[in-house]
């Protein structure tokens, strides 16, 4: 008599669901390996294509109340392995030419690219480096991973390695705390997946040491011992020292160790430590007379524009804002100072911050969202959910070299989902809040 094992229907239609998700982010994966070049108008639809495959998979993921870990692994590295064959975005060139400059003796903030003195090491793959006439944007310890990258092999494939092997660590540093059904926003997110390990972007790099540095500020509640808080203000200033966005949680860090302690030195310690970072890198490009470490001098940096949404409305209504992005950064530092005022802790902080970033950012790239990602985990935030889908419309940009702009309704249908999404997550953080008043 044969045996047979019935299943709970809902333990089969949730090892259903799992699986079709995996299998879509997995397909879809694969499906868009071969569209990477997005300045190819041949290779739009096909890429959004299989990028719809990859978020049904995703937004099938966010039904699953429980994930395999072995699942969970099994999908977030095949699918980035998938994508490290893929014709990179532009960014990656400037890293391997700024390592390789390097090298030769020059330094990437002292000579733009198209420098004659550079000429004679001008590569084949040169011509495909943005903003040639502008010097280096990227902090000391990103040029100076650029260098130890370019000194192994300057090729593109060792550099997408590298940015996938720090994005898997954060995947391991978020399951560990918030488990594999939560963790599947950031490691099963196809924006995450393409932005790292396609596109070839090396914001996993700061992401790391910042995701690890909230990790360890919120593991033990309380004064922690001296070694734990100089181990948390160290991965911060790792991580300022590889972007420069990241300065405002450095300084969050030394206002919430002032109020915790109301005495000078934890703040000041954690300035010194979190600065050191960035000031040793900087002793290796900088002199006694000069410090060319942001080429504000650029029209890159003055007044160029991307994707952004609070300064487009606020340029239809005073044009002059256009030619300047000074008042927009004014404006963060205002938002920032507000910000600061909460008693929010790092992680709360980090996500905060990051959002109103990118709200006042002029210049906004599609994996710039990835940002959000890590800290949008422990709340399942709807608008970083949907926003990792609609952040693709981005992509329809490079088709349209020289004129880099979107159009109202592409605007609109990139940034709408995000706002959306906050507002529903906002409606039901304070739903949660009154119901058990309610019930009393």
């Amino acid at each position: 008599m044969a045996l047979s094992i019935q299943l709970p229907a809902g333990l089969r239609q949730m090892w259903l669901r799992q699986a079709v998700s995996a299998l879509l982010l997995i397909s879809g994966a694969l499906m868009m390996r071969p569209h990477g070049d997005l300045f190819d108008p041949a290779n739009l639809q096909q890429f959004w294509l299989a990028a719809a495959v990859m978020g049904a998979g995703f937004a099938l993921s966010w039904s699953l109340a429980a994930l395999p870990r072995a699942l969970f692994w099994a999908v977030a590295v095949l699918t980035r392995l998938a994508l490290l064959g893929m014709e990179p975005g532009d960014d990656i060139w400037r890293y391997l030419w700024e390592g390789g400059i390097q090298l030769q003796g020059f330094s990437p903030y002292d000579l733009p690219p198209d420098a004659a003195a550079l000429e004679g090491l001008r590569t084949p793959w040169w011509p495909q480096i943005n903003h040639p006439g502008t010097t280096a944007i990227y902090p000391p310890l990103a040029q100076l991973l650029f260098r130890l990258h370019a000194a192994v092999a300057q090729q593109a494939l060792l550099f997408k390695l590298s940015f996938t092997a720090a994005d898997l660590a954060i995947c391991g540093l978020l399951a560990a705390r918030f488990g594999a059904a939560r963790t599947a926003l950031y490691a099963w997110n196809p924006l995450v997946i393409y932005g790292i390990s396609g596109g070839g972007h090396y914001d996993s790099w700061f992401l790391l040491p910042l995701v690890a540095a909230w990790l360890l500020s919120e593991r033990m509640p309380g004064p922690q011992g001296a070694r734990a808080q100089a181990g948390v203000d160290l991965l911060l200033g790792l991580s300022v020292a590889l972007k420069w966005i990241t300065v405002p949680l450095l300084i969050q860090r030394a206002w919430s160790r002032w109020r915790q302690t109301r005495r000078p030195w934890p703040p000041l310690a954690t300035v010194l430590v979190g600065l050191a970072p960035l000031l040793l890198g900087a002793s290796l490009f900088c002199g006694l007379r000069s410090c060319p470490l942001v080429p504000t001098g650029s029209s890159f940096v003055r007044y160029g524009r991307s994707a952004e949404w609070l300064p487009h409305w606020i340029g239809r209504l005073w044009p002059w804002t256009l030619q300047t992005n000074a008042v927009h950064g004014l404006l963060l530092v205002l938002v920032v100072g507000v910000l600061l005022a909460s008693r929010a802790r790092l992680g709360v902080f980090a996500w905060r911050y990051l959002l109103a970033l990118l709200l006042l950012s002029p210049v906004v790239h599609a994996w710039y969202f990835i940002w959000l990602m890590p800290f949008a985990v422990p709340s399942q935030n709807w608008g970083a959910r949907l926003v990792s889908l609609s952040a693709f419309v981005y992509f329809v940009l490079p088709t349209r070299l020289p004129d880099w702009q979107l159009t109202t309704p592409e605007r609109l249908l990139l940034w709408l989902p995000l706002l959306l999404g906050l507002l529903l997550s906002l409606r039901g953080e304070h739903h949660d809040r009154t119901e058990p008043s309610a019930q009393r």
